[in-house]
């Protein structure tokens, strides 16, 4: 249940994601830089050891949605949990890294998602889906584009989100981050199940995470709240890191306005 969105540039990229979650579960933990197999990555925590969005230092960025509208063949129990996915590939420091992770992957035991990665070096755009019983994928161009997910319908989410999604791009400063804030917060068709900012009775967005990628540093912004009470005098939690191939940059981690 998650709206994101990815603004490409000539090498660079901005992730912004909504976390749209039963409110039951709580924001969650704020980002944090950890390092695995020797390589620096960040991410927030769902709170069972998982996450939907991360980084690492080599620029990649992944993102999970759950795909609410395949049905499973046959009856799936649940064992594993989906937030389990992006931990356990987010050190790849390459495509070829991440094909040989995959090759010795397993999720069974999780339900349907839908897992987009980011590589700038490529200049792709990456999609698999899991149904469950096996795994797909697809390459995008290097081309701004969003995902929708709710677990109402993916359908209908699309539909009424991509609409929204497709006037804004007509306002003259789309693209900019200001803009994209802008996007995520919005309450077009709302507030309501379907706004890009959800607004349900047991179900809100409850955080907005940006993920912005240069050719010097990897910056991660985190906003544990509904996006629409984002405002310039709230704190936004930033961790950043060098990127991998420009190591004059320094690593570090700060609040920001």
């Amino acid at each position: 249940m998650c709206t994101l969105t990815v603004v490409t540039g000539d090498g660079t990229y901005r992730m912004a994601m909504n976390r749209d979650e039963m409110i039951t579960r709580g924001v969650g933990a704020p980002p944090e830089m950890r390092e695995f197999d020797g390589t620096r990555v960040i991410y927030p925590g769902d709170g069972d050891g998982g996450t939907w969005i991360a980084a690492n230092e080599y620029g990649i960025a992944f993102a999970l949605l759950n795909w609410n509208d395949i049905a499973p063949p046959g009856k799936v129990a649940k064992s594993r949990s989906r937030g389990r996915v992006i931990p356990a590939l987010i050190d790849s420091r390459s495509l070829s890294d991440l094909h040989a992770v995959f090759g010795v992957s397993n999720f069974k035991g999780m339900m349907p998602f839908r897992l987009v990665g980011v590589f700038p070096s490529q200049q792709e755009i990456w999609e698999w889906c899991w149904d469950s019983t096996q795994l797909e994928f697809r390459v995008n161009e290097w081309k701004s584009r969003h995902w929708f997910s709710s677990s109402l319908s993916d359908k209908r989410a699309e539909s009424l989100r991509g609409a929204a999604c497709r006037a804004a791009r007509h306002e003259s400063d789309a693209g900019s981050v200001s803009w994209l804030r802008r996007l995520h917060a919005s309450h077009v068709a709302g507030p309501g199940p379907f706004s890009l900012c959800v607004h349900r009775e047991d179900v809100r967005t409850l955080s907005y995470t940006e993920v912005a990628c240069t050719p010097s540093t990897v910056t991660v912004e985190h906003f544990r709240a509904s996006p629409c009470s984002l405002r310039s005098s709230h704190l936004i939690q930033t961790q950043r890191l060098v990127n991998a191939d420009s190591p004059h940059c320094e690593v570090g981690s700060c609040p920001e306005i």
